[in-house]
Protein backbone atom coordinates (compact mmCIF):
# COMPACT_ATOMS: atom_id res chain seq x y z
CA UNK A 1 0.00 0.00 0.00
CA UNK A 2 1.18 3.35 -0.81
CA UNK A 3 1.36 5.29 2.47
CA UNK A 4 1.99 9.14 3.10
CA UNK A 5 5.91 8.13 4.31
CA UNK A 6 6.18 7.55 0.63
CA UNK A 7 4.99 10.53 -0.30
CA UNK A 8 7.99 12.69 1.48
CA UNK A 9 9.19 14.72 -0.50
CA UNK A 10 2.85 11.36 -10.23
CA UNK A 11 -0.59 12.83 -29.09
CA UNK A 12 -1.95 9.34 -29.29
CA UNK A 13 -3.71 8.43 -32.46
CA UNK A 14 -4.08 9.99 -36.63
CA UNK A 15 -6.37 12.28 -37.64
CA UNK A 16 -7.95 9.24 -39.16
CA UNK A 17 -8.82 8.09 -36.18
CA UNK A 18 -10.10 11.61 -34.80
CA UNK A 19 -12.61 11.87 -37.42
CA UNK A 20 -13.69 8.18 -36.99
CA UNK A 21 -14.48 8.29 -33.42
CA UNK A 22 -15.15 12.28 -32.58
CA UNK A 23 -13.61 11.78 -29.13
CA UNK A 24 -10.06 12.81 -30.02
CA UNK A 25 -8.60 16.01 -30.23
CA UNK A 26 -6.51 17.10 -33.09
CA UNK A 27 -3.69 16.42 -31.57
CA UNK A 28 -4.74 12.99 -30.87
CA UNK A 29 -5.43 13.07 -27.29
CA UNK A 30 -8.94 11.81 -25.85
CA UNK A 31 -11.21 14.89 -24.41
CA UNK A 32 -13.48 14.00 -21.02
CA UNK A 33 -15.26 17.32 -20.67
CA UNK A 34 -17.29 17.74 -17.57
CA UNK A 35 -20.84 19.74 -17.40
CA UNK A 36 -20.84 23.10 -16.11
CA UNK A 37 -23.20 21.59 -13.31
CA UNK A 38 -20.29 19.60 -12.18
CA UNK A 39 -18.38 22.84 -10.50
CA UNK A 40 -21.42 23.56 -8.59
CA UNK A 41 -20.34 20.56 -5.96
CA UNK A 42 -19.22 21.78 -2.61
CA UNK A 43 -15.77 20.36 -2.05
CA UNK A 44 -14.43 20.77 1.50
CA UNK A 45 -12.91 24.39 2.64
CA UNK A 46 -9.12 24.21 3.03
CA UNK A 47 -8.15 24.92 6.67
CA UNK A 48 -4.85 27.01 7.54
CA UNK A 49 -3.11 24.93 9.93
CA UNK A 50 -0.62 27.63 10.26
CA UNK A 51 -2.84 30.36 11.55
CA UNK A 52 -4.42 28.11 13.72
CA UNK A 53 -1.27 27.26 15.45
CA UNK A 54 -0.55 30.98 16.15
CA UNK A 55 -4.03 31.36 17.30
CA UNK A 56 -4.09 28.00 19.67
CA UNK A 57 -3.68 28.34 23.52
CA UNK A 58 -3.59 25.30 25.83
CA UNK A 59 -7.15 26.16 27.40
CA UNK A 60 -8.55 25.61 23.56
CA UNK A 61 -7.68 22.14 22.70
CA UNK A 62 -12.13 21.75 22.05
CA UNK A 63 -11.50 24.63 19.61
CA UNK A 64 -8.26 22.97 17.86
CA UNK A 65 -9.75 19.48 17.45
CA UNK A 66 -13.00 21.04 15.98
CA UNK A 67 -11.29 23.05 13.39
CA UNK A 68 -8.39 20.46 12.83
CA UNK A 69 -10.18 17.11 13.26
CA UNK A 70 -8.32 13.86 12.79
CA UNK A 71 -5.69 16.02 10.42
CA UNK A 72 -4.94 17.95 13.89
CA UNK A 73 -3.90 14.34 15.60
CA UNK A 74 -1.98 13.30 12.99
CA UNK A 75 -0.25 16.92 12.60
CA UNK A 76 0.73 16.59 16.29
CA UNK A 77 1.59 13.05 16.73
CA UNK A 78 3.28 11.72 13.31
CA UNK A 79 4.07 15.16 11.50
CA UNK A 80 5.82 17.22 14.05
CA UNK A 81 5.77 14.67 16.79
CA UNK A 82 5.33 17.45 18.98
CA UNK A 83 2.67 15.67 21.57
CA UNK A 84 -0.52 13.42 21.67
CA UNK A 85 -3.51 15.08 19.79
CA UNK A 86 -5.79 14.79 22.68
CA UNK A 87 -3.15 16.49 24.81
CA UNK A 88 -3.65 20.49 26.06
CA UNK A 89 -0.48 20.75 26.63
CA UNK A 90 0.63 19.96 23.28
CA UNK A 91 -0.49 23.07 22.11
CA UNK A 92 1.96 24.59 24.21
CA UNK A 93 4.47 23.56 22.10
CA UNK A 94 3.10 24.77 19.42
CA UNK A 95 4.86 28.80 20.48
CA UNK A 96 8.02 26.42 20.94
CA UNK A 97 8.17 25.03 17.57
CA UNK A 98 6.90 28.25 15.74
CA UNK A 99 9.86 30.29 17.75
CA UNK A 100 12.65 27.66 17.50
CA UNK A 101 15.77 28.96 15.47
CA UNK A 102 15.18 26.63 12.45
CA UNK A 103 11.70 27.18 12.52
CA UNK A 104 10.99 30.94 12.45
CA UNK A 105 13.07 31.57 9.16
CA UNK A 106 11.18 28.84 7.69
CA UNK A 107 7.25 30.33 8.51
CA UNK A 108 8.73 33.43 7.55
CA UNK A 109 9.60 32.28 4.19
CA UNK A 110 6.17 30.26 3.46
CA UNK A 111 4.59 33.78 4.56
CA UNK A 112 6.62 35.51 1.47
CA UNK A 113 6.56 32.67 -0.95
CA UNK A 114 4.73 29.63 -1.12
CA UNK A 115 2.40 30.47 1.64
CA UNK A 116 0.82 34.05 -0.11
CA UNK A 117 -2.85 34.49 0.52
CA UNK A 118 -3.40 35.47 -3.35
CA UNK A 119 -1.45 32.41 -4.24
CA UNK A 120 -2.79 29.82 -1.88
CA UNK A 121 -6.39 31.21 -2.90
CA UNK A 122 -5.26 30.39 -6.56
CA UNK A 123 -4.13 27.35 -5.58
CA UNK A 124 -7.43 26.19 -3.62
CA UNK A 125 -9.88 27.16 -6.88
CA UNK A 126 -7.25 24.78 -9.09
CA UNK A 127 -7.85 22.13 -6.38
CA UNK A 128 -11.45 22.45 -5.97
CA UNK A 129 -11.97 22.47 -9.76
CA UNK A 130 -9.46 19.18 -9.85
CA UNK A 131 -11.62 17.57 -7.14
CA UNK A 132 -14.80 18.83 -8.43
CA UNK A 133 -14.18 16.80 -11.87
CA UNK A 134 -13.00 14.13 -9.82
CA UNK A 135 -16.11 13.61 -8.59
CA UNK A 136 -18.17 13.39 -11.54
CA UNK A 137 -16.70 10.78 -12.47
CA UNK A 138 -16.29 9.11 -8.93
CA UNK A 139 -19.44 10.39 -7.44
CA UNK A 140 -19.31 8.21 -4.04
CA UNK A 141 -15.67 8.68 -3.44
CA UNK A 142 -14.97 10.68 -0.27
CA UNK A 143 -13.79 14.05 -1.33
CA UNK A 144 -10.14 15.53 1.58
CA UNK A 145 -10.32 18.78 2.71
CA UNK A 146 -6.78 20.33 2.11
CA UNK A 147 -4.93 21.63 4.80
CA UNK A 148 -1.69 24.23 4.69
CA UNK A 149 0.94 22.94 7.11
CA UNK A 150 4.56 23.52 7.59
CA UNK A 151 5.81 20.23 8.76
CA UNK A 152 9.26 21.06 9.29
CA UNK A 153 10.53 19.43 6.13
CA UNK A 154 8.98 16.11 7.09
CA UNK A 155 6.04 15.97 4.34
CA UNK A 156 5.47 17.32 1.49
CA UNK A 157 2.32 15.79 1.04
CA UNK A 158 0.08 14.29 3.77
CA UNK A 159 -2.77 11.99 2.35
CA UNK A 160 -5.09 10.57 4.64
CA UNK A 161 -8.93 9.54 5.00
CA UNK A 162 -10.54 12.76 4.72
CA UNK A 163 -7.74 15.27 4.39
CA UNK A 164 -4.67 16.11 2.60
CA UNK A 165 -2.09 17.87 4.02
CA UNK A 166 0.46 20.24 2.17
CA UNK A 167 3.87 21.19 3.50
CA UNK A 168 4.05 24.70 2.02
CA UNK A 169 7.89 25.19 2.82
CA UNK A 170 8.40 22.24 0.46
CA UNK A 171 7.65 25.21 -2.56
CA UNK A 172 9.80 27.95 -0.95
CA UNK A 173 11.58 27.99 -4.64
CA UNK A 174 14.32 26.55 -5.98
CA UNK A 175 16.69 29.26 -5.63
CA UNK A 176 15.41 30.66 -1.92
CA UNK A 177 18.01 30.70 0.66
CA UNK A 178 16.57 28.75 2.83
CA UNK A 179 16.05 25.68 0.11
CA UNK A 180 19.62 26.26 -1.05
CA UNK A 181 21.25 25.81 2.76
CA UNK A 182 18.99 22.29 3.11
CA UNK A 183 21.49 19.81 3.41
CA UNK A 184 22.08 18.07 -0.11
CA UNK A 185 23.05 14.40 1.34
CA UNK A 186 19.24 14.45 2.70
CA UNK A 187 17.47 17.10 -0.09
CA UNK A 188 19.63 16.64 -3.32
CA UNK A 189 19.79 18.91 -6.11
CA UNK A 190 16.83 17.12 -8.04
CA UNK A 191 14.50 17.63 -5.29
CA UNK A 192 15.22 21.07 -4.72
CA UNK A 193 14.44 21.74 -8.42
CA UNK A 194 10.98 21.05 -7.37
CA UNK A 195 10.43 22.82 -4.71
CA UNK A 196 8.56 25.70 -6.55
CA UNK A 197 5.68 27.40 -5.47
CA UNK A 198 3.42 26.80 -8.40
CA UNK A 199 4.08 23.32 -8.23
CA UNK A 200 1.70 22.80 -5.30
CA UNK A 201 -1.59 21.71 -6.98
CA UNK A 202 -0.44 19.13 -9.60
CA UNK A 203 1.83 17.42 -6.49
CA UNK A 204 -0.82 17.69 -3.89
CA UNK A 205 -3.33 16.43 -5.99
CA UNK A 206 -0.85 13.59 -7.46
CA UNK A 207 -0.03 12.55 -4.14
CA UNK A 208 -3.71 12.20 -2.86
CA UNK A 209 -4.63 10.07 -5.71
CA UNK A 210 -1.66 8.11 -5.11
CA UNK A 211 -2.92 7.16 -1.78
CA UNK A 212 -6.78 7.33 -2.67
CA UNK A 213 -5.55 4.32 -5.22
CA UNK A 214 -3.63 2.32 -3.28
CA UNK A 215 -6.15 0.15 -1.98
CA UNK A 216 -6.50 -2.48 -3.52
CA UNK A 217 -5.18 -1.31 -6.83
CA UNK A 218 -1.45 -0.77 -5.68
CA UNK A 219 0.26 -4.06 -6.87
CA UNK A 220 4.25 -4.62 -7.22
CA UNK A 221 4.53 -8.23 -8.01
CA UNK A 222 5.72 -7.39 -11.38
CA UNK A 223 7.13 -4.27 -13.11
CA UNK A 224 4.14 -4.24 -15.52
CA UNK A 225 1.57 -4.33 -12.22
CA UNK A 226 3.07 -1.23 -11.08
CA UNK A 227 3.67 0.49 -14.07
CA UNK A 228 -0.57 -0.19 -14.99
CA UNK A 229 -1.03 1.51 -11.54
CA UNK A 230 0.62 4.32 -12.12
CA UNK A 231 -0.16 4.76 -15.70
CA UNK A 232 -4.16 4.27 -14.65
CA UNK A 233 -3.75 6.89 -11.43
CA UNK A 234 -1.33 9.48 -14.19
CA UNK A 235 -4.29 9.17 -16.51
CA UNK A 236 -6.94 10.04 -14.18
CA UNK A 237 -4.55 12.79 -12.87
CA UNK A 238 -4.39 14.14 -15.94
CA UNK A 239 -8.61 14.21 -16.84
CA UNK A 240 -8.68 16.16 -13.20
CA UNK A 241 -6.49 18.87 -14.38
CA UNK A 242 -6.58 18.99 -17.82
CA UNK A 243 -5.39 22.75 -18.30
CA UNK A 244 -1.70 21.79 -16.07
CA UNK A 245 1.41 21.18 -18.31
CA UNK A 246 2.24 18.31 -19.01
CA UNK A 247 5.73 18.20 -17.14
CA UNK A 248 3.83 19.45 -14.12
CA UNK A 249 2.09 16.43 -14.06
CA UNK A 250 5.27 14.51 -13.17
CA UNK A 251 6.90 17.19 -11.44
CA UNK A 252 9.09 17.44 -14.36
CA UNK A 253 10.47 20.30 -16.15
CA UNK A 254 9.89 20.99 -19.30
CA UNK A 255 13.71 20.19 -20.54
CA UNK A 256 12.65 16.74 -19.23
CA UNK A 257 9.23 16.38 -20.22
CA UNK A 258 10.76 16.98 -23.80
CA UNK A 259 13.43 14.55 -23.14
CA UNK A 260 10.75 11.45 -22.82
CA UNK A 261 9.01 12.74 -25.46
CA UNK A 262 11.71 12.41 -27.99
CA UNK A 263 13.21 9.34 -26.56
CA UNK A 264 9.99 7.37 -26.01
CA UNK A 265 10.87 4.35 -28.65
CA UNK A 266 14.44 4.10 -27.19
CA UNK A 267 13.25 3.90 -23.71
CA UNK A 268 10.43 1.27 -24.81
CA UNK A 269 13.37 -0.68 -26.50
CA UNK A 270 14.64 -1.10 -22.74
CA UNK A 271 11.89 -1.55 -21.36
CA UNK A 272 10.32 -4.07 -23.84
CA UNK A 273 12.01 -7.47 -23.42
CA UNK A 274 9.61 -9.69 -21.43
CA UNK A 275 12.27 -10.24 -18.47
CA UNK A 276 11.99 -6.75 -18.01
CA UNK A 277 8.86 -5.97 -18.42
CA UNK A 278 7.72 -8.79 -16.08
CA UNK A 279 10.28 -8.67 -13.33
CA UNK A 280 9.45 -9.66 -10.24
CA UNK A 281 12.48 -8.17 -8.26
CA UNK A 282 11.58 -4.92 -6.79
CA UNK A 283 15.01 -4.43 -6.40
CA UNK A 284 15.82 -4.70 -10.25
CA UNK A 285 12.41 -3.38 -11.91
CA UNK A 286 12.11 -0.56 -8.48
CA UNK A 287 14.50 1.23 -10.32
CA UNK A 288 11.95 2.43 -13.18
CA UNK A 289 9.82 4.41 -10.38
CA UNK A 290 12.60 5.63 -8.04
CA UNK A 291 12.94 9.83 -7.34
CA UNK A 292 16.36 10.37 -8.60
CA UNK A 293 18.13 12.67 -11.09
CA UNK A 294 17.41 10.43 -13.48
CA UNK A 295 16.08 6.80 -14.01
CA UNK A 296 18.84 4.53 -13.41
CA UNK A 297 17.82 1.45 -15.25
CA UNK A 298 20.27 -0.59 -18.08
CA UNK A 299 21.73 2.13 -20.88
CA UNK A 300 18.92 4.66 -20.21
CA UNK A 301 21.28 7.98 -20.15
CA UNK A 302 21.89 10.37 -17.23
CA UNK A 303 20.52 13.07 -19.03
CA UNK A 304 16.90 11.10 -18.82
CA UNK A 305 14.63 12.48 -16.39
CA UNK A 306 14.01 10.02 -13.59
CA UNK A 307 10.74 7.44 -13.02
CA UNK A 308 10.60 6.67 -16.52
CA UNK A 309 7.98 3.74 -15.58
CA UNK A 310 5.38 6.06 -14.89
CA UNK A 311 5.33 8.03 -18.12
CA UNK A 312 5.78 4.59 -19.92
CA UNK A 313 2.41 3.31 -17.76
CA UNK A 314 0.83 6.57 -18.75
CA UNK A 315 1.66 6.68 -21.97
CA UNK A 316 0.18 2.99 -22.46
CA UNK A 317 -2.87 3.77 -20.79
CA UNK A 318 -3.33 6.46 -22.63
CA UNK A 319 -3.38 4.56 -26.01
CA UNK A 320 -5.48 1.48 -24.43
CA UNK A 321 -8.04 4.01 -23.51
CA UNK A 322 -8.24 6.21 -26.62
CA UNK A 323 -9.05 2.64 -28.55
CA UNK A 324 -11.43 1.69 -25.85
CA UNK A 325 -14.07 4.45 -25.60
CA UNK A 326 -16.50 2.01 -24.09
CA UNK A 327 -14.15 2.21 -20.53
CA UNK A 328 -16.25 4.90 -18.21
CA UNK A 329 -12.99 6.72 -16.53
CA UNK A 330 -14.66 5.79 -13.66
CA UNK A 331 -14.12 2.25 -14.74
CA UNK A 332 -10.16 2.27 -15.41
CA UNK A 333 -8.41 1.26 -12.01
CA UNK A 334 -10.65 -2.13 -12.66
CA UNK A 335 -8.69 -2.82 -15.54
CA UNK A 336 -6.21 -5.39 -14.02
CA UNK A 337 -5.07 -6.84 -17.54
CA UNK A 338 -1.89 -5.70 -18.51
CA UNK A 339 -2.02 -7.74 -22.06
CA UNK A 340 -4.64 -5.23 -23.73
CA UNK A 341 -3.19 -2.53 -22.55
CA UNK A 342 0.19 -3.36 -23.98
CA UNK A 343 -1.09 -4.49 -27.07
CA UNK A 344 -2.89 -1.39 -27.45
CA UNK A 345 0.31 0.61 -26.87
CA UNK A 346 1.87 2.02 -30.06
CA UNK A 347 5.17 4.02 -29.08
CA UNK A 348 5.90 7.43 -30.34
Amino acid sequence: MLTPHCLRTSTFGFLAACLMTGLYSCGGERTYDVPASAYDHVVPEAVNVRSLMRQAAANELKSWQAQTGEFGMAYTEDILRIGAGDDPTTLLEFERFLSHPDVAPIEAAIDTTSGLPERLAQHEVTLRQAFQRFHHWFPDDELPQVAWMNSGFNYAVYPMPGYLGVGLEWFLGTEHPIVQTLAPNMFPQYMRNRMQPDRVPTSAFRGWLLVHFSQPWYRTERCVDEMLFWGKAMFILEQCMPDAPKAALFNWSEAEWQWAREHERDVWIELQPQDVLFESDRTRFGKWFTEGPFTRYGAIPQDSPDRLGVYMGWRMVSDYMDRHPEIALADLMQVTDINPVIKAYRPE
